[in-house]
């Protein structure tokens, strides 16, 4: 079993956006081809795509997981990923973070043993930039099938880490005029 597992989520409708966000280009590269290299770099096994387009997933060379619950938001793909994941420890990155680097996914991913989660802090929480010890799962399932869909709510209820990163690796894309 390997000690970390990655998941990108892909699987929002993009409307600020106005299309798919892993799909956007910096410097004529797509987001998620720049996501997972970075990811590849550093020497990550067990790396996949949740929602999306299966084709890109194979473009990339990266595992497909088809969201279980599309529509439920990022805890739908959490929860679809801890379900697939045989890690001890589950990254999870959205698609939106092309800037991320591999000092800071060695930060995140380095949980301390007290902890259920380590979140990813700029000068707020990135939530959906953290590491989940697969532990908790049931109890995500739990909270998800009681209708809970803000991670942040969950991490509440959670033994949660913060840990300092740079802004810059997790510079959020939300808008196109944000790539300015």
């Amino acid at each position: 079993m390997s000690e970390v597992s990655v998941a990108v989520f892909a699987g929002g409708k993009s409307l600020r956006f106005g299309s798919p966000k892993i799909n956007a280009k910096v410097n004529g590269r797509e987001f998620g081809e720049i996501i997972f290299n970075t990811l590849k770099s550093s020497q990550f096994e067990n790396v996949f795509l949740v929602g999306g387009e299966r084709s890109d997933a194979l473009r990339w060379g990266v595992d497909y997981l088809e969201d279980e619950f599309p529509d439920s938001g990022p805890l739908g793909a959490l929860v679809t990923a801890m379900r697939t994941t045989q890690s001890k420890n589950l990254l999870i990155l959205p698609c939106d973070v092309p800037f991320i680097d591999v000092q800071t996914l060695e930060t995140l991913m380095l949980i301390n043993a007290d902890f259920d989660v380590r979140v990813a802090n700029t000068d707020s929480p990135q939530w959906l930039c953290s590491t989940w010890r697969l532990e908790v799962k049931d109890f995500l399932e739990n909270e998800f099938a009681k209708g809970q869909r803000a991670i942040h709510q969950i991490c509440a209820m959670l033994k949660t880490e913060f840990v300092k990163v740079s802004d810059s690796s997790l510079r959020n894309i939300n808008s196109i005029s944000d790539l300015d």
